[in-house]
């Protein structure tokens, strides 16, 4: 039995005491919106972290963006979970990271696709009607990331509450643009 939890994510975990097997994030687009960078901070990250069960699973969406704010995320979640999954999004225009405080087995396509329920199976199919579902997993299963291709050299480059990274980009930019 699963329960879904519509309200700010940050809000809702400090009043809860629950804990979940999976908690699943999928900030609201642009990335570099105002206040947005509360839902990719470590300190999120640490409250999320406090309401996972022991081997439970956060899943945070990442839509795309400037390169240098996926390498903040990307470093957000190293320096908070010892365990991360990251893949291209089955169009690639996108990431989903999978984070947790134990190691995360990937199914093979056979396993992942007997482990979905029947209706997921079609609410799938609905967006791919031309394809088999095995086409459809093989592809996202394909696209798993290495941390290292999408983590920065430089350790100043992640988010927190006090240094909203991605908020930030306007000054980048600029700083770039007009730089001598």
């Amino acid at each position: 039995m699963g329960e879904i939890v519509i309200d700010d994510g940050r809000r809702y975990l400090k009043r809860t005491t629950d804990r979940y097997d999976i908690i699943t994030i999928d900030p609201p687009p642009p990335v570099e919106a105002s206040g947005s960078s509360l839902l990719y901070s470590i300190e999120f990250y640490s409250l999320l972290k406090s309401r996972l069960k022991e081997d439970g699973i956060l899943q945070q969406w990442f839509p795309g963006g400037e390169e240098k704010i996926l390498e903040a995320v990307t470093r957000s979640l190293v320096v908070s979970f010892p365990h991360i999954k990251i893949f291209r999004s089955v169009e690639n225009w996108g990431f989903h990271f999978f984070a947790s405080m134990k190691p995360i087995d990937i199914p093979t396509t056979d396993v992942f696709i007997n482990r979905m329920p029947q209706n997921a199976k079609i609410d799938l199919m609905e967006w791919y009607p031309d394809q088999h579902i095995e086409t459809i997993v093989d592809d996202f299963l394909s696209k798993e990331q290495k941390i290292e291709e999408l983590l920065s050299k430089d350790e100043e480059i992640y988010i927190s509450d006090d240094k909203p990274y991605n908020e930030y980009f306007f000054l980048r930019r600029c700083w770039k643009l007009f730089r001598i």
